[in-house]
């Protein structure tokens, strides 16, 4: 049944190299692939492979096993970011035959999920994808992630230069490299072509590269900064500076020396949920890792990343060719008003504008993907870039569409306003479908979400407007609560009668974006404090309203207010609803999780980030 193939992985990473120099994605199709992941996934179901050598090899497949039985995730890698217009069809397509829940979710690595697919439907959707230069390979596993990129790529006043090329060869490089296939553990990338402003999360990163241009005798020279070891989870770090600058000629041997180094690590194998990049940096310090990747670079010959920088299809974008008769008009909408000023941002492209799309949680239908991929095929360039706040960006809507642009997301209810802002909670998919989750990350979204509808006067305040909010439903940290201003991980908490509740812990003050990699910031957790799940968006109104009741004034951010004046009374407010939680009487909604209606039980599986 299945292709049977005796290639050396060399020599399966030579073809994979030649193949994406004539493909329409970064990451090229290769049905022997998928045929040996037939065969494989046979063999499983008939019994005559173990788990234990199965779900690796399944894993470098992008297919991730959920926390319901016989049924998968599958996880698509949008290499920065982006998605064209016949890929968003393909998406509409393959949720609605296959996707029991008829929706694809936005991740905070800029992948595109779907949930619930048998096993067998798999191979199905793999060849779809790669019919439209999409694929799974190595999205999950410990393997090189999916590499993220600024959606303002190529458009950004601010860009030293675009970084779209060098983040294609960096990815046609590692994909199906001998070193990426079994690392230690993952391994997450990201490319910046700014350094005044970050929308990559660059800080939390294994490896980022931020472009630089240094003169050199007298002449301009592209390259890079590099960064190492930014992560979160139970062991939160931020990315430190490895080289100030890394000449463009020799950032793929950088990265191949980084990799080199992480997969040969003996002592990141003793210890799987220890094994990541910035554990082995916080063991042997900064200066010796240096030592090590310079020792290996001095074993690595030239790599020509120009041949596999060249990516059209892809990375092409030509702006639209719009009738005559598109108009923004002169509408008073409120609606629209708000979006305008909250949605769009004007490129460094005279006449164009980037537009934000607002997904609630992350999450579009067939209907939406479908409609979405008119807009692009009409009113932009052609693609749009998913970013880590879970949204999608049109870019090339010239000025004269923005109306109709923002009645064409009114059709398929995607035009909603504050992309940016407080009502734009983040959210990881939690107990909804993964092993590891502890709560209902996702119903607890939607009920802030429903909660900040209610705030009013405060909801219009500009300080509150900049707050931003993130949650995971375990302390792993897919939902980036780390980086949050206000950010909350699952947990559990007992009753007076001994049931558990559901519950959260709190993080308050981090933050990435506003300027330089190195001005993020990881959250400071409120230690041995759980906040019942239900009270979670009453505690969120009491913070924020603590915060604008107590600012020096307007121009305060939230995070400066917190460095002000401490965490003293924001504590207080969390251990005031532990205690009511710690008080309450059987039979209380408190013990039951959002979106549940049975009462709360801890389950959590094994999950199958560290397999």
């Amino acid at each position: 049944m299945a292709s049977q193939t005796n290639d050396t992985q060399e020599q399966i990473h030579d073809k994979s190299v030649e193949l994406s120099k004539k493909s329409n994605g970064i990451i090229p199709f290769m049905e022997d692939e998928v045929q040996r992941f037939e065969g494989e996934s046979y063999k499983f179901l008939a019994g005559e492979q173990d788990n234990a050598e199965f779900t690796p090899f399944r894993l470098r497949q992008g297919i991730y096993g959920q926390r319901q039985a016989d049924v998968q995730m599958i996880r698509v890698k949008l290499p920065g970011g982006i998605l064209t217009s016949d890929a968003a069809e393909a998406f509409g397509d393959i949720v609605e035959q296959y996707a029991p829940l008829n929706k694809g979710h936005i991740t905070t690595r800029e992948n595109i999920q779907i949930h619930h697919i048998p096993l067998p439907d798999c191979p199905a959707i793999m060849r779809k994808l790669g019919d439209v230069g999409l694929s799974s390979r190595e999205a999950c596993g410990n393997t090189v992630r999916n590499v993220v990129g600024p959606y303002d790529a190529g458009v950004c006043s601010d860009e030293i230069f675009d970084p779209t090329p060098y983040l294609t060869a960096y990815v046609r490089f590692g994909v199906r490299h001998p070193i990426t296939q079994g690392f230690p553990r993952k391994f997450k990338t990201a490319f910046t072509g700014c350094d005044s402003r970050d929308t990559v999360m660059a800080a939390i990163q294994d490896l980022t590269y931020v472009a630089q241009i240094k003169d050199v005798n007298g002449q301009p020279k592209r390259g890079f900064k590099v960064f190492v070891g930014g992560g979160t989870s139970i062991m939160p770090r931020l990315a430190k500076p490895l080289y100030e600058f890394v000449a463009e000629e020799d950032y793929l041997r950088v990265g191949l020396a980084i990799w080199t180094v992480f997969n040969n690590s003996d002592m990141l194998r003793k210890n799987r949920m220890m094994a990541r990049l910035k554990v082995l940096i916080d063991r042997i310090g900064l200066d010796e890792f240096r030592q090590l990747v310079d020792t290996e670079l001095d074993q690595i010959g030239p790599i020509d990343a120009v041949p596999l920088m060249e990516a059209e299809d892809v990375q092409l974008e030509t702006p639209p060719t719009v009738p005559n008769t598109s108009t923004n008009g002169h509408t008073e909408d409120g609606e629209y008003k708000y979006w305008l000023a909250s949605n769009v941002e004007a490129q460094k492209q005279a006449g164009y504008n980037l537009v934000h799309v607002k997904p609630v949680r992350g999450n579009i239908s067939p209907e939406q993907f479908r409609g979405l991929a008119n807009i692009m095929r009409t009113y932009t360039g052609g693609k749009a870039h998913a970013t880590q706040e879970q949204n999608l960006v049109l870019r090339w809507v010239p000025d004269n569409c923005l109306t109709t642009v923002w009645q064409a997301l009114k059709d398929i209810d995607l035009s909603e306003g504050g992309a940016n802002e407080i009502t734009n909670v983040v959210s990881c998919p939690g107990t909804d479908s993964c092993k590891l989750g502890i709560t209902s990350s996702m119903g607890l979204a939607q009920a802030i979400r429903s909660e900040l509808g209610t705030w009013d006067e405060l909801l219009e305040d500009d300080g509150v407007k900049k707050i931003r909010i993130k949650m995971s439903g375990c302390p792993n940290g897919c939902g980036l609560h780390h980086i949050a201003n206000i950010g909350f991980h699952g947990g559990a908490m007992k009753g007076p009668d001994g049931n558990q509740i559901p519950a959260f812990e709190l993080f308050l003050g981090g933050n990435y974006g506003d300027n330089r990699v190195e001005d993020s910031q990881i959250g400071t957790r409120i230690p041995k404090v759980k906040v019942p799940s239900k009270l979670v968006p009453s505690v969120v109104k009491s913070i924020v309203t603590y915060y604008k009741d107590n600012r020096q004034n307007e121009n305060e951010l939230f995070n400066q207010f917190l460095n002000r004046v401490g965490l003293e009374e924001v504590t207080t407010i969390a251990a005031k609803a532990q205690e009511t939680g710690e008080n309450t009487q059987p039979g209380s909604d408190m013990y039951v999780d959002w979106e549940r209606t049975d009462l709360y039980v801890l389950e959590r599986g094994e999950g199958e980030c560290a397999v």
